[in-house]
């Protein structure tokens, strides 16, 4: 993840494609999280995954054919609860309905009334079956995407020299066909604003295309995909693609997940893997086996990984070798393309003892440099609880698919105790709390020395009624920064308070309001200095039509001093887009999303303008506008059968 940037996508889909409450109580869930995690750690999260999850396990979910990863992040499902399941499934075979739960150790009749409007108990079909439905019980969809920059940009200005080769839009597609939730095949393409488009360099079309095929659940074989995919293993020290996970998020969000593989079909060039993977095994004992090229780069990965789990006992262990592929120098015949570059393994473990949750993992180089994550979740009550995380990333440490918690976009040079608490203050009130100090061991980006750091942040929640609560959150952060104007580098004291107001509302029925507020400081030492930001925005999302047709928009007002203190605010968007800009300098910004669903088709119509109140032009080069403002436009379709 890159530092200094967020690239957060929220889409609110409020009724789209996908069409069920429990997906849209899901994305709320996760936009608050988001909200946090981003505004602690001003880093990026990977959207793409958490729509992928959705779309995978759009609707109810059949309890006979659950995921790991739909049950413990969707169905909110312990792991001791999850393998029951498997294990009830195993030796007496599916359930016939879901009141069964009950009779499953780990679940009461509370849980069964908690999931009943979420889940079903469904024949799993079987291999002849499968094979035999296979084109009867199937569900495909097809999205289009094309998005553009009204105001005239100086790479397609023709009264200049230099220009883009190719046309404004910003085309994308993306297809999926999925058959009895065993077998799916995924494509995507996309093609940036000023790229060709089926001539000249790109005549193939999109500049980037992207695809996978997997099969799950055939007796041993519990995943198999060729193509891209990413891999999510225990902490995340080795193998972690988890975005859901981060510093400033709730207790529930800082243990990593083992989900395994996901095979994806992303709509931008982010870091992937580009192969085959498979995973064999039951539910107390499974292998995973995988080998691929790390998209954009000329780096191969190959690994394994073994998990063994009884109980609420967790045990695995995984290996990953990297692998270059020198493209410049030239090889005698029969010498090997590749050349060893690293190799590192890890063996992480969760546990439960009397209701205290243990999970940790550590991992060494082939260089022997050792990386080590160890954390406890605690309720010291009925109504508070505790987590504590503790890491130390060692210099030189290299793991290129890792991505535990941490404050560095890799996982090096950096020591740390993380604390986290959560209160129900009353039937209406909650509060939490997070701690992080850190030490990073070596010069970082716009730090040339180590450092000692310090995150915290408390979030305070209401709930005023069933339509309207509101949060008061604010973070703080004590972070040394290097001195830019200055030809040597030299380091200054440099402390962050940002405060964040959101109330949400329903003031008549079928209009949604939000109304929220962020304000920013930075404050320096030698010299003293301190500047502010500020954004006031006010959000609403009205519905009619049988909620056919929506209407979703914004106004906001900002005004920050620098572009260091720009400020964030998710923002709806078509399904599937997933980029945000921030907020900076001074000026309006508004939006509308117009979305038109009937039966299976649906329509969304984006269009957003900001205007600067301070400057004539905006960015520049060939992305220069020489007007104030700048105004996009984004059309969207989606068709399902």
């Amino acid at each position: 993840m890159k530092k200094q940037s967020i690239s957060i996508a929220i889409c609110l889909m409020m009724g789209t494609a996908i069409g069920q409450t429990d997906s849209l109580y899901f994305l709320e869930q996760m936009e608050q999280r988001w909200e946090t995690i981003g505004e602690a750690t001003e880093e990026t999260a990977a959207s793409e995954e958490i729509l992928e999850l959705l779309e995978d396990e759009g609707g109810k979910m059949n309890l006979n054919a659950l995921s790991y990863e739909a049950a413990t992040q969707r169905l909110q499902l312990s792991d001791y609860q999850y393998y029951q399941l498997q294990l009830y499934l195993e030796e007496t075979g599916p359930l016939v309905s879901i009141y069964e739960l009950a009779a499953i150790a780990g679940f009461s009749e509370r849980d069964v009334q908690r999931l009943r409007d979420k889940v079903v108990a469904e024949p799993v079909p079987t291999r002849q079956e499968f094979w035999r439905n296979l084109w009867k019980k199937h569900r495909s969809t097809l999205t289009l995407r094309d998005s553009w920059v009204l105001e005239r940009q100086a790479g397609y200005d023709p009264a200049r020299s230099t220009l883009y080769p190719g046309s404004r839009d910003h085309l994308c597609f993306r297809y999926t066909f999925e058959s009895q939730d065993k077998l799916s095949l995924k494509i995507s393409g996309e093609k940036d604003a000023g790229e060709q488009f089926f001539r000249g360099a790109q005549r193939y079309g999109f500049d980037f295309y992207s695809g996978s095929l997997s099969l799950k659940n055939m007796g041993l074989l519990r995943q198999a995909v060729v193509g891209d995919y990413r891999l999510n293993y225990g902490q995340g020290l080795v193998l972690g693609s988890a975005m859901l996970s981060g510093r400033g998020g709730d207790i529930s969000q800082l243990r990593r997940f083992s989900t395994g593989i996901r095979a994806i079909a992303p709509t931008n060039e982010g870091d992937f893997l580009r192969g085959a993977a498979a995973t064999l095994g039951s539910t107390s004992l499974q292998g995973t086996l995988f080998w691929g090229n790390r998209f954009g780069t000329t780096q191969h990965v190959t690994g394994a990984n073994v998990a063994y789990t009884h109980r609420h006992f967790r045990l695995g262990g995984r290996v990953a070798c990297l692998l270059l592929r020198d493209t410049l120098t030239p090889r005698p015949p029969g010498h090997p393309p590749l050349s060893f570059r690293s190799l590192t393994a890890g063996i992480d473990y969760q546990t439960t003892i009397r209701k205290i949750l243990l999970f940790g993992e550590v991992a060494i180089t082939s260089r022997g440099k050792p990386a080590l994550l160890q954390g406890f979740v605690a309720p010291l009550s009925a109504i508070t609880q505790l987590a504590v995380l503790l890491r130390h990333y060692s210099p030189d440490y290299e793991a290129p698919l890792g991505n535990a918690l941490g404050a560095n976009s890799q996982n090096h040079s950096e020591s740390g105790v993380y604390i986290s608490l959560q209160h129900i203050l009353t039937r209406r009130l909650e509060l939490k709390n997070y701690f992080d100090y850190y030490q990073l061991h070596d010069p970082s980006y716009r730090l040339d020395a180590p450092a000692s750091i310090l995150d915290a942040g408390a979030t305070l929640t209401c709930s005023l009624s069933r339509n309207s609560h509101w949060a008061l959150g604010y973070q703080y952060r004590d972070k040394p920064i290097n001195i830019e104007d200055l030809p040597y580098k030299r380091v200054r004291g440099q402390h962050l308070h940002r405060l964040r107001f959101q109330w949400q509302y329903q003031p008549l029925q079928g209009l949604t309001c939000k109304s929220g507020l962020v304000w920013k400081i930075n404050v320096y030492s030698q010299p003293l200095e301190h500047f502010s930001g500020l954004l006031l925005y006010q959000d609403f999302g009205y519905k009619c039509w049988k909620e056919r047709l929506a209407f979703h928009g914004r106004i906001a007002y900002f005004d920050t001093q620098r572009y260091e203190e720009r400020l964030y605010a998710y923002e709806d968007d078509v399904y599937y887009a997933f980029n945000i800009g921030s907020y900076y300098y001074k000026g309006i910004r508004g939006y509308l999303v117009v979305r038109l669903q009937y039966k299976a088709f649906s329509c969304w119509i984006r269009v957003g303008q900001t205007y600067y109140l301070d400057r004539t032009t905006i960015s520049s080069g060939l992305n220069q506008i020489d007007k104030p403002h700048k105004t996009e436009l984004r059309v969207q379709t989606s068709w399902r059968w």
